[in-house]
């Protein structure tokens, strides 16, 4: 499974709760992204506020949507790296939607990274696509590349998502079954497991292959403090997802509020895709860009 598309998984989805709604409700929360950079295996080099994150969510009787806009801003990343995603998730009963896409980047060094930042700038601006749907009984997926005239930054969602939909590019497609008891996705399988703290590991599909998510440490925290101010009672828990294909793991980290408005709302999340990076997400709704949308419909 793609490890990008985990984190941004991840983080969405742990805005989404169990609880029966009598009307709808709607939820926003803007994050600010701290990363850190490992030139040599020995230290870290950090810089804040790099890029933002704006996560949304929609409950109602017998439905759920929610999504996650993230991205770095080339004018405040590191190697003025431009390299963001969306993914939103629709679910109604039994039948789910879900529609994702990200710039697409496989640097598995810095020197990897820079290549592809002066590949940018030479005009080559791919991204990759996902868009997946499920019953309940078998899970279907189609993933593609499109090419962007433009290196677009995640404030142009909306351009790049009707680039997406008017593109013919067919890519790969797969269809899984779904055995008893499994989630037709990451992001019902990561709701379950953020409402029950048990170790057994919860099946779900993506891309055609089956995939195990686990939560492998739990800590309730009396307060946690971000910034200048206190959330109160929290949970951190601490999941790794291992493919049944080959064994592939990825893991993560997210602290979350516990009680009140903040429960399971992601307060903090951390996630290193890369042995030489890591990513840190923390709430900050007072400094959200008034003009940044997430791309899904209110």
């Amino acid at each position: 499974m793609n490890r990008r598309y985990t984190f941004i998984a991840a983080v969405a989805l742990v805005l989404v709760t169990s609880s029966t709604q009598a009307a709808t409700t709607v939820d926003r929360h803007h994050y600010s992204i701290t990363a850190r950079i490992r030139p040599l295996v020995v230290f870290w080099i950090t810089r804040s506020d790099v890029g933002d994150a704006v996560v949304t969510r929609r409950l109602g009787p017998g439905e759920a949507s929610y999504s996650l806009l993230i991205g770095s801003d080339p004018e405040r990343a590191p190697l003025h790296i431009n390299r963001w995603g969306y993914i939103r998730e629709e679910i109604h009963g039994a039948e789910s939607r879900l529609i994702g896409l990200m710039t697409e980047s496989d640097e598995d060094s810095i020197e990897q990274a820079e290549a592809n930042v002066r590949s940018q700038a030479i005009g080559r601006h791919p991204f990759k696509v996902i868009e997946a749907t499920g019953d309940g009984e078998q899970a279907r997926s189609r993933v593609r590349s499109i090419a962007a005239p433009e290196d677009y930054t995640f404030r142009h969602l909306p351009v790049v998502l009707d680039l997406a939909a008017r593109n013919p590019a067919e890519g790969r497609s797969r269809v899984v079954r779904l055995p008893a008891g499994a989630r037709a996705g990451f992001l019902s399988a990561l709701a379950d497991a953020m409402r029950d703290s048990s170790a057994s590991p919860i099946t779900y599909a993506y891309f055609g292959r089956l995939y195990e998510l686990r939560r492998t440490r739990t800590e309730r925290i009396g307060s946690v403090r971000i910034g200048q101010r206190s959330y109160g009672p929290s949970i951190a828990a601490d999941f790794v997802t291992t493919s049944t294909y080959d064994g592939e793991r990825t893991r993560f980290s997210i602290t979350y509020g516990a009680d009140g408005p903040l429960a399971e709302v992601p307060l903090r999340v951390v996630y290193q895709p890369r042995w030489w990076m890591q990513v840190e997400l923390t709430i900050d709704d007072a400094a959200a860009p008034g003009a940044l949308g997430d791309g899904g419909r209110p």
